[in-house]
């Protein structure tokens, strides 16, 4: 089982299960200068995740995961362990525990405003293996969610709900130039979120599960009306259309509206995904008919990566 320790940067011990290295190459390295670290005032080395991250990156092959710099870099490199696909059968049995104490973690950074705290723990929870999906669903909005409760009970403030939003924005931005590039699907997703509804996280979220699975994505940001998303569907035929919304809006508008998004999504074989607790109630499905309603970032990239793999329907001719 992988360990998600808090704290901003990573052991050597950390680094190299990350490289799937041992701790020896790992101190090699570092006192060779390619893989940058600091020293604690006990003289223990530690790597900010970002850096373990770019070393990774840059230095292991699509089907060597042995270092190509230096002189004797990957003399005694393993096969990477945290690969994407073990990373995935581990969280599928990963104990209760440590998702809550990752939780803990991550919301006391959250409530503390501290971006970079945050930062660290979302790089290495990924680095460790947990797919954005599971980080977005299992970690950052069980946080958000228990900061959301508490601003509701009137424990936290309105400038400390801000800043908790802030630093995971912040920390979402980090994690975007951490997380690998993938190769381009050529296909192009749309994301924005209802009118009225003036939340960004959700969208940044969206963005980067999309964008790292090779899709273009272009990000219309809160409060964009149907009417405007439909004129940019019409214009741009967008494989892939997500709206999310965190409040209940008007919804006897957004039905008159959503049916020409509808239409105009079924044109040029766009697909519509709604997801957000403004569109969880079941009435409001009825009313709002889409291709997924999805509740969670996991049901998004499911049904991302299925448009992904198969052939788009045919359109009517414009």
């Amino acid at each position: 089982m992988k360990s998600y320790t808090s704290g901003k940067n990573l052991t050597s011990k950390e680094a190299a299960r990350v490289l799937g290295a041992s701790e020896a190459s790992v101190k090699r390295w570092a006192d060779g200068g390619l893989l940058p670290s600091e020293k604690t005032a006990g003289g223990h080395r530690r790597f900010r995740p970002e850096d373990v991250a770019r070393f990774k990156r840059e230095n292991c092959g699509a089907t060597s995961n042995a270092p190509r710099r230096g002189r004797h870099a990957g003399a005694d490199v393993d096969a990477v362990a945290s690969s994407r696909s073990e990373g995935v059968a581990a969280v599928e049995t990963e104990n209760t525990a440590s998702v809550e104490a990752s939780v803990a973690s991550l919301f006391d950074a959250l409530t503390r405003g501290d971006g970079e705290e945050t930062s660290a723990l979302l790089v290495k929870s990924y680095l460790g293996g947990r797919p954005l999906a599971f980080i977005f669903d299992r970690l950052l909005a069980a946080a958000m969610r228990k900061i959301g409760d508490l601003w509701h009970q009137g424990n936290l403030t309105v400038a400390q709900e801000h800043l908790a939003t802030r630093a995971a924005m912040s920390a979402l931005h980090t994690l975007d130039k951490v997380v690998a590039e993938p190769e381009a699907n050529n296909l192009l997703a749309v994301c924005c979120g209802a009118e009225d509804d003036f939340h960004e996280l959700p969208l940044q979220c969206t963005e980067l599960l999309l964008k790292h699975e090779g899709w273009e994505v272009l990000n219309l940001g809160p409060n964009t009306p149907f009417y405007a998303l439909t004129e940019m569907v019409a214009r741009l035929h967008p494989r892939l259309v997500c709206v999310a919304s965190t409040i209940p809006g008007d919804l006897d508008r957004a039905v008159r509206e959503f049916r020409e998004l509808r239409a105009a999504a079924a044109r040029v074989g766009g697909s519509i995904v709604l997801g957000g607790a403004g569109f969880a109630d079941a009435g409001v499905r009825r009313r709002l008919p889409a291709e997924l309603h999805a509740d969670n970032f996991q049901q998004l990239h499911t049904y991302a990566d299925s448009l992904a793999t198969t052939r788009p329907p045919d359109v009517t001719p414009q």
